[in-house]
């Protein structure tokens, strides 16, 4: 009873502030610090499209290891990828347009993610995380598609961080929409994330035979190993659209949806 309780008073402050599941609308600074939860940076406040963006400017006695960009840049940094993706990336479009139509859409610049003990080894560019700030009992029943973009995330070039942002808002974000986001096993989450953005680099012309466009491929395929061997396996017809410089990303979704499904079932 009591858990139930706690939710529905959850439900009722969220809703008061128009955090509500179908809301579209940028937030207020009491709106973001209810996201962001108990910590009290300095946050600034913007909004693209419909999309809520946040910027949090840490304390200036925290040290990190690299040169922080300001909350103003990283914000004009975050706007300039979403054009990208808006005006070369029809599908990735209409994918964010169905989020915003069933939660809040938000995109948090914050410097201190990832923390000192977070592994060395890659790159952290941005995470999808709804429950990043607060538990998720914090949360409405609806959805919230949150992505937070790091210190090194907001540097990176802005057509690699573009895919990027694809690959966690969409590819994440669509998983968390059909409710199997940390449902799925880690590969098959991170292989139709990775779909996603490799989608993404085509649309933006990418130079497929760059070094960081064959690195990605080799990442690419070492994401999708399941779903690979599965295709080549069953789908001769779907492996042979994989053997493409540019696949065909929405065919190898649908395929990927069958694998998905059988996956399930066994």
């Amino acid at each position: 009873m009591l858990k139930k309780f706690l939710q529905l008073t959850y439900i009722l402050l969220f809703c008061l502030l128009d955090i509500c599941p179908a809301m579209t609308t940028t937030l207020s600074e009491k709106q973001a610090r209810l996201i962001i939860g108990e910590d009290r940076p300095a946050l600034t406040l913007s909004d693209f499209n419909g999309i809520s963006l946040i910027a949090i400017t840490p304390s200036a006695n925290k040290i990190f290891d690299v040169p922080i960009v300001t909350a103003k840049k990283a914000l004009n940094k975050i706007k300039q990828a979403l054009t990208l993706i808006e005006i070369n990336s029809p599908f990735s479009k209409s994918q964010i347009e169905l989020l915003k139509k069933n939660g809040p859409v938000i995109i948090v610049y914050d410097p201190r993610y990832p923390d000192k003990l977070s592994s060395m080894s890659s790159v952290k560019i941005a995470l999808f995380s709804p429950y990043h700030y607060n538990r998720k009992n914090s949360y409405t029943k609806g959805h919230i598609f949150l992505v937070i973009v790091s210190r090194h995330g907001v540097k990176w070039p802005i057509k690699e961080f573009a895919a990027v942002m694809v690959h966690e808002l969409v590819g994440h974000g669509i998983q968390h929409l059909n409710d199997s986001w940390g449902k799925m096993r880690l590969i098959d989450m991170e292989c139709e994330a990775w779909l996603y953005e490799e989608m993404a680099y085509q649309n933006l012309k990418m130079n497929k035979f760059s070094n960081e466009m064959i690195d990605f491929k080799k990442q690419l395929e070492k994401q999708c190993d399941s779903f690979l061997r599965y295709l080549r396996s069953n789908v001769p017809k779907g492996a042979a659209l994989w053997d493409n410089l540019n696949p065909d990303v929405p065919r190898l979704l649908k395929h990927f949806a069958v694998y998905r499904n059988q996956q399930r079932n066994h």
